[in-house]
């Protein structure tokens, strides 16, 4: 009986050990962006907090609304930025802990038992 426990202890190990990388990965995610016009530069962390913002001369001279519609424009930029590599690290995430599943236990014995 310890050998299958040894292979589920395993599973468990190698299942907690990929959550703790995405869990990582997820907290170091951030995006830095900057406007087509080149005026603006806004870095934003995995939550979509605006973590930096840069602006240019030419930024100043666009006026209060405009500006500030460029800063929003490029925040929420560099948000969907974060937003997809959270969802490529998710997606292979989800790949991984499948092929865990699927991996056949072992027994003591040698004999494989498949946990579905």
């Amino acid at each position: 009986m310890s050998g299958l426990a040894d292979s589920v202890i395993g599973r468990v190990l190698q299942q907690r050990d990929l959550m703790h990388a995405l869990s990582e990965h997820c907290q170091s995610i951030s995006a830095q962006v900057t406007s087509r016009d080149q005026s603006v530069g806004v870095e934003v962390n995995g939550l979509g907090a605006m973590t930096g913002l840069w602006l240019r001369p030419h930024a100043l001279k666009l006026g209060r609304e405009a500006m500030a519609k460029l800063i929003v424009d490029t925040a929420e930029a560099a948000a969907r930025v974060t937003v997809d590599r959270q969802n490529f690290l998710i997606a292979e995430f989800t790949r991984r802990m499948r092929a865990l599943e699927q991996t056949p236990l072992t027994g003591w014995d040698g004999t494989a038992t498949t946990s579905r």
